[in-house]
């Protein structure tokens, strides 16, 4: 890990920018309930303030800065149950539940109480009434409907019922004009308020909607980062891990959950390095890492905040495009294949009648077999690459390796007595109930394309050529494992990297589909096919299985 290369972001880099945001959309959800919840408990602050200082009228020593009340008794009983009542709806609002007192019942009982008040007090449309525009208009803004109309109309009424009783006693008249002028300032506070409260309501619902749908988006966006091929890992300003998918996660060898709010240092200090180079505007460098690349993408308008690094496996992704190739490849060589039948069939069948005529001479028959032999050759190399193209789904079976293998053999000696004067086989103690879930026609395939190979490149510089056939359990594990060696004269090492590679041969008549398709076919079973050398000289294919199945009866194939 010693250089990096940065990149231009790309669009499917676009959710790990908003998973950015996804602290902050919660925090904005979570703000609007706090202040709602806070404009309650103002409110209810307020109302414990104000019957404190109603019930201190009482124990303050009379003076000419305060007013004189007309009814005390009544005053402070009144003043009174109003601070019991304000402290106990304020307690309800320090619950999880902020309606634990119904809000309209603490509206009312303010009113009443102010009505009550302004009775007591002898000034019924004084500071008392002006007051009551305090919780009308709250209420507006905190319930706005028809409900505010109804607490100015119980305000209203507070104020009328109040004068009149002090007509009824005789006490003083009051002018009808200052009262309607109250009535009509606590209609009208009670409509302003209702309008405003609705387009707050509204803006707040609208608003609530918006970020519950960014929340659900930022959710489906952190569950596709968390499912992505290429490492992700978001640091914040303070280069601390927000967030690492399980791909950084076995890149680095790490549990992704134990590396969050952690330093981008303790994960890889080449890569702290490398994101404190990008943030000071220093060049990182222009080569991948092997195997790794490096791409940092900004989150917001400068580099000092959230940064998204991605990192890719060169190697994963060179090996996805080279397979996207050779099946697109595959594809055009297969219908290549089709095309190509037709013509050769006519060529290879006008041979043969040519090669029956009387009237030819020596040289021309022996073109005609080089016409017929090169037919061959060409149609061997279509029926591999058909048999490639067409590939079946395996179809498993439980099979007791060694008893398999025997009848095989059995086979071999019959239908391939070239093979059958080189090859010999083994089975170590304690493999003959070696039980293995495969595919057997797969397998057959796969042994006679080894076997095949053995025969036309294990020709030794000196000696009787032999190929050895060994089953036997491999590893600590003791996984059930095939061999098949020759004694010829092995593959270098730079043929060794390319054995694999379709249509890549070292003899001229050679089509070099047959270990590709060997690896293809171990693939298709879950094995593995490994290459090694001799030690004494050769090459030997060995086939691991997975596992071993668990010992049932042995199915006849």
């Amino acid at each position: 890990m010693s250089q990096y290369s940065i990149a231009a972001p790309r669009l499917w880099q676009i959710p790990c920018v908003i998973y950015c945001l996804r602290s902050n959309v919660y925090d904005q959800i979570a703000m609007s309930e706090i202040l709602d919840r806070r404009a309650l408990r103002v409110f209810s602050l307020y109302r414990i303030v104000l019957s404190g200082l109603l019930v201190s009228l009482l124990i303050i020593p009379r003076s000419g800065m305060l007013p004189q009340i007309w009814q005390p008794d009544m005053f402070g009983i009144v003043a009174l149950l109003y601070f019991v009542f304000a402290i106990g709806s304020g307690f309800s609002v320090n619950r999880r539940d902020p309606h634990g007192t119904p809000f309209g019942l603490q509206v009312i009982s303010d009113l009443a109480a102010l009505s009550l008040l302004g009775f007591a007090s002898g000034d019924p449309t004084g500071i008392y009434a002006i007051l009551m525009l305090v919780p009308v208009c709250f209420a507006g803004f905190w319930q706005p409907g028809a409900g505010t109309q109804l607490y100015s109309a119980v305000a209203i009424l507070g104020m009328l019922g109040s004068t009149l009783a002090h007509q009824l006693l005789g006490t003083q008249p009051y002018p009808l004009a200052e009262l309607g002028a109250l009535s009509a300032t606590q209609l009208a506070i009670a409509l302003v308020s209702t309008v405003v409260g609705r387009n707050m309501a509204d803006t707040h619902r609208l608003a609530g909607k918006r970020e519950l749908d960014l929340a659900s988006l930022t959710e489906l966006n952190t569950f596709i980062v968390q499912r992505m091929e290429e490492g992700v890992v978001v640091v914040d300003a303070e280069n601390l891990i927000r967030m690492i998918n399980p791909s950084a996660g076995q890149l680095f060898g790490v549990s992704p959950s134990a590396q969050l709010h952690r330093p981008l240092a303790e994960l890889s200090t080449t890569l702290s390095t490398a994101l404190e180079h990008w943030r000071a505007g220093q060049p990182v460098g222009s080569e991948s890492m092997a195997p790794l690349r490096l791409q940092i993408t900004a989150t917001g308008p400068g580099r000092e905040e959230w940064a998204v690094l991605l990192l890719e496996d060169i190697h994963s992704e060179n090996t996805r495009v080279q397979r996207e190739k050779l099946a697109a490849l595959g594809r055009l060589t297969a219908s290549l294949a089709h095309e190509i039948r037709n013509p050769l069939g006519a060529i290879s069948y006008s041979a043969q009648l040519l090669a029956e005529s009387p009237e030819l001479a020596v040289q021309e028959q022996k073109l005609v077999a080089i016409i017929l032999g090169q037919s061959k050759r060409v149609n061997r190399l279509i029926e591999e690459i058909l048999t490639l193209s067409r590939r079946k789904t395996p179809f498993w079976q439980d099979l007791q390796l060694g008893n398999w293998i025997a009848r095989l053999r059995d086979e071999w000696r019959l239908s391939w007595p070239e093979l059958d004067a080189r090859l010999s086989l083994s089975i170590e103690n304690g493999s003959e109930d070696l039980q293995v879930r495969v595919d057997p026609d797969h397998l057959r395939r796969l042994l006679t394309l080894l076997l095949d190979n053995a025969l036309k490149h294990g020709e030794p510089e000196q000696g009787v050529a032999s190929i050895a056939v060994r089953v036997y359990r491999s590893g600590r594990s003791a996984t059930p494992c095939i061999e098949v060696s020759d004694n010829g004269r092995g593959i270098d090492s730079e043929t060794e990297q390319r054995i694999y590679e379709p249509f890549f041969t070292t003899r001229h008549d050679g089509s070099g589909l047959g270990l590709y398709l060997a690896r293809e076919l171990c693939e298709a079973n879950y094995c593995e096919l490994r290459y090694s050398p001799v030690q004494t000289g050769g090459s030997c294919f060995a086939i691991t299985f997975p596992m071993e199945r668990p010992i049932t009866p042995a199915i006849d194939d």
